[in-house]
């Protein structure tokens, strides 16, 4: 166990308190030895429907169970004046979206509101706010007032008086908030007698993109991913693609298994696909192969490429998308040999599962292309030996523990620093683990194996498998990336262009908030340290792979790629130490002296982290007078990526 001191000398090392030492490093990059073509896909991104990643995180709804699975007392507070005979209840003859609706029944005059109220919303100083209400009377008729306050006092709030019909219509209100708070609450009320049915109530920012957020949006612009798995995960061995088409608010809402939690279903298929387009990127739909059947997922593939003379396209196209859509890539479920999984079965059940689902599936859209669920050991054994044939990826996942809650005491700072040697090669070695044993299935005399590849479609960090927020953090596991974390990534992002000839496809988990690349409060967004890794390296290192010289005992991890098309080089080099500033003397074989753009992701401290609404602490920023071959400065603890773009010779 370390001594006090040498906790306290480590710690001093991670606060950036102890004089980096310079140390000379020879790097070549060999541009006349192209390796294996990278994959686009290998900058993936995954969402699934867990905690904010997609609810509030991408889909701008405010307002927790909108549609009343819940009994009054747990989303929505009830709202009483002293002495009212007022009385809230869920009541299957006001069902709208699902089995019940919410019920007011106000018996006699109040001398107060009465009625539902839901708090914790973030609102914006001039911003605006837009909602509705399907709203009806069940025999009395009363006025309603919907309340948006945003701080103590009547002045601290606007109302909006509305007047509900005999049936169920949907009744618009618009606010603009006076003060900017974290804590705002939105009530719906009424004081004269009367029976009131609640079908269901939307709140959103009058910005949003088609029900997105635009903040977040343009932040997943920003790191362009080529290809986003969804809907899971664990969250897809229990959903029902179904539930999340037709009109968004007579989807049912469901409790969903997996993660225990409230599933509106607003962000179904259809919505998927329109966030696909708005930040162009590709779908990949895992279908439900837990609790689902074979069956479900060929009608899935059929609504998503049918034509509308077929049943579920000619859904599609009711539900407003006539064109098909061509979803290529699906996924047959999620880790189906774990015990956490809904309907997970032994290897041999699911290779047979598979096949099955993949058969169906495909004489549905036979140019589909299906990644099967792997595992390393005995898994891919039963699997690639049974499957290989009806599938074109094999998957793979890896998540390294960091640990530490965010921000860090000093002496989880000190602990952090201490194993950050071997911490930041965590993420790169579980990447190899999952390629080396796909690799020694390869060329064993199998033509149906050796076509497959690997998707590596869930990678990642965790702080650990409690689901409770970091600091900064709102829901569940939204544990947040320090600078030494992002270098953590990084080094895993080489290891998968390393072996770019077997990875066909790799998918950051996740995308949003959850063990995410992005962070969400309620009014602000901002990209994670982690998030940046993504962009930087997904902008730059693309085409063929380079072979790059690095001595040994240097703390440096590097790859290049050079595209042929573009003429773009691109070279990304990581100091994991925490001691030394490197002094890269990089030399490139038939390029003559030339200017290149460079980019460093740097921060003064190794646990600094970015939170929204803050000013970031890890930024990517450019570097000027940056010229290949020539002397490239990688400061201790920090990325730096360099592009050149002309002829080598």
């Amino acid at each position: 166990m370390p001594s006090k001191l040498a906790l306290i000398c480590v710690a001093l090392v991670a606060a950036g308190a102890v004089m980096a030492q310079t140390r000379d490093v020879n790097v070549t990059v060999d541009p006349t030895k192209p390796g294996a073509a990278i994959s686009p896909y290998i900058y993936g991104q995954f969402i699934e429907h867990l905690g904010r990643c997609i609810r509030q995180g991408i889909w701008a709804e405010m307002l927790r169970d909108r549609k009343f699975l819940q009994e009054p007392g747990k989303s929505w507070e009830v709202v009483k004046a002293d002495g009212a005979d007022f009385d809230v209840f869920l009541d299957p003859a006001a069902a709208y979206a699902g089995d019940h609706g919410m019920a007011l029944w106000l018996k006699g005059a109040a001398s107060g509101p009465c009625g539902i109220r839901q708090s914790g919303l973030g609102v914006v100083a001039g911003k605006e706010y837009v909602g509705y209400a399907y709203m009806a009377h069940a025999a009395t008729p009363s006025p309603v007032d919907v309340r948006l306050q945003w701080g103590d006092g009547p002045d601290a709030g606007q109302t909006i008086r509305l007047e509900p019909a005999r049936t169920y219509r949907q009744l618009a209100f618009r606010f603009k908030a006076g003060a900017t708070a974290d804590n705002a609450t939105l009530s719906i009320t009424m004081t004269a007698p009367g029976n009131l049915w609640i079908g269901c109530v939307s709140l959103m920012p009058a910005d949003n993109v088609r029900g997105m957020r635009p903040d977040t949006l343009a932040l997943i612009k920003q790191i362009a991913p080529p290809i986003t798995r969804w809907p899971g995960g664990n969250f897809v061995s229990g959903y029902n693609w179904k539930d999340g088409i037709g009109p968004r608010d007579r989807r049912p809402p469901r409790w969903e298994r997996a993660w225990s939690d409230i599933e509106d279903n607003d962000f179904g298929l259809d919505e998927f696909m329109a966030f696909c387009r708005e930040v162009k990127t590709e779908p990949y739909i895992c279908v439900n192969a837990g609790l689902g059947s074979a069956a479900d997922a060929a009608e899935q593939v059929q609504y998503a490429n049918g034509s509308e003379k077929t049943r579920w396209g000619a859904v599609r196209a009711v539900n407003g998308n006539p064109k098909p859509y061509g979803v290529v890539w699906w996924g047959i479920g999620n880790e189906m040999y774990g015990d956490w999984q809904l309907g997970n079965v032994p290897a041999e059940r699911y290779a047979y599962r598979h096949n099955a689902f993949a058969a169906s599936m495909r004489a549905e859209d036979p140019r589909i292309k299906i990644i099967g669920v792997g595992a390393p050991g005995r898994w891919n054994d039963v699997l690639l030996g049974t499957c290989a044939a009806s599938m074109d990826l094999l998957s793979g996942h890896h998540y390294s523990g960091r640990g530490f809650r965010l921000p860090m005491s000093d002496d989880d700072t000190a602990k952090y620093a201490e194993r950050f040697p071997s911490y930041s090669a965590s993420v790169a070695e579980g990447v190899r683990g999952l390629v080396n044993d796909f690799r020694k299935r390869l060329g064993q005399g199998n033509a149906a194996v050796d076509k497959v590849r690997l998707a590596i479609d869930e990678w990642g960090i965790v702080r650990d498998w409690n689901g409770t927020p970091d600091g900064p953090g709102i829901g569940a596991f939204e544990h947040y990336y320090c600078l030494g974390d992002a270098l953590a990534v990084a080094r895993g992002m080489n290891e998968l262009l390393r072996n770019a000839d077997v990875v066909a496809m790799a998918n950051w988990a996740q995308l949003v908030n959850v063990i995410a690349t992005i962070k969400t409060s309620r009014t602000a967004a901002v990209m994670d340290p982690a998030g940046y890794v993504l962009a930087v390296y997904g902008g730059n290192l693309r085409g063929n792979i380079l072979p790059v010289d690095v001595p040994k005992d240097a703390p440096l991890d590097g790859v290049a790629s050079y595209e042929p098309a573009g003429k773009t080089l691109g070279i990304a080099l990581v100091n994991h130490s925490l001691t030394e500033d490197l002094r890269v003397q990089l030399d490139v074989p038939g390029l003559g002296i030339r200017t290149a753009q460079a980019w460093t992701l740097t921060a003064r401290h190794l646990t600094d982290t970015n939170v929204p609404g803050e000013s970031e602490r890890v930024t990517l920023r450019s570097l000027r007078g940056v010229a290949l071959p020539g002397v490239v400065e990688v400061p201790k603890h920090s990325l730096v990526v360099l592009r050149y773009t002309g002829d080598i010779r």
